[in-house]
């Protein structure tokens, strides 16, 4: 006997199966399953690897001379993914539903491998904010947020940080000074749409534009302080 096996669903589709087949399959995919949840080594009658397929498995159940397929595959071992299930009327296994539960397997693990990284940052978040709530100062949330001055996500933070200031600072004394955007292009000699964007942190502004527009145009003085 081994730790038994989970097995689990991946969409409705076994269960869909399951529903329509009669109380006496039931009761028979019930017994094969519980073979492959706690026995070690079974025999191929139950499980058999899908030929020509990278980890596709089809589970075995007959009653009353009828078969059935149940197609599956391991994940960590302990654990039995169900795809989708049919009853088989031929032969051969038909193909499409071979490329379905493949494609239902690729499926699966996309989604496994979209949820796990989704759970890593959950973790990633959860101590994120121990460490904010732990913070002496503002600028050590900072640091923690976006890492120390000199890593990119911290310079471009500190960038759009200080365009903002000045777009505000603009804008705010810009109104002061009872002036529209086109009085105020005007007066420093350039165009409305510029000082928009300016107002609105959307372009670059080169430092005798901005002294320009400050002082010239809105009779402030600019001090620059270098950190």
């Amino acid at each position: 006997m081994i730790e038994e096996r989970q097995i689990i669903f991946h969409g409705q589709y076994f269960k869909d199966f399951y529903i329509g087949v009669s109380n006496k399959v039931k009761e028979k995919i019930g017994f094969v399953f519980r073979v492959i949840k706690s026995v070690a080594m079974f025999s191929e009658k139950f499980l058999k690897h899908v030929s020509v397929t990278d980890g596709l498995y089809e589970i075995r159940v007959e009653d009353s001379g009828n078969i059935y397929r149940i197609f599956c595959c391991f994940d960590k071992g302990n654990v039995v993914v169900l795809f989708n299930a049919f009853e088989k009327k031929t032969q051969k296994t038909p193909k499409p539903e071979i490329e379905f539960a493949l494609k239902l397997k690729k499926e699966y693990f996309t989604l496994k491998e979209k949820q796990n990284v989704e759970r890593n940052k959950t973790k990633q978040g959860t101590k994120k904010n121990k460490a904010i709530k732990s913070a002496k100062n503002f600028d050590e949330i900072l640091d923690i947020q976006y890492g120390k001055i000199g890593v990119k996500k911290r310079d471009e933070f500190e960038e759009r940080a200080q365009y903002f200031v000045i777009s505000e600072t603009l804008k705010d004394a810009r109104l002061e000074a009872k002036l529209t955007q086109e009085q105020l292009a005007i007066k420093v000699g350039t165009k409305k749409s510029y000082i928009s964007r300016l107002e609105n942190g959307k372009c670059d502004i080169q430092l005798s534009t901005l002294y320009r527009i400050f002082e010239n145009g809105l009779g402030k003085k600019i001090n620059l302080l270098i950190s």
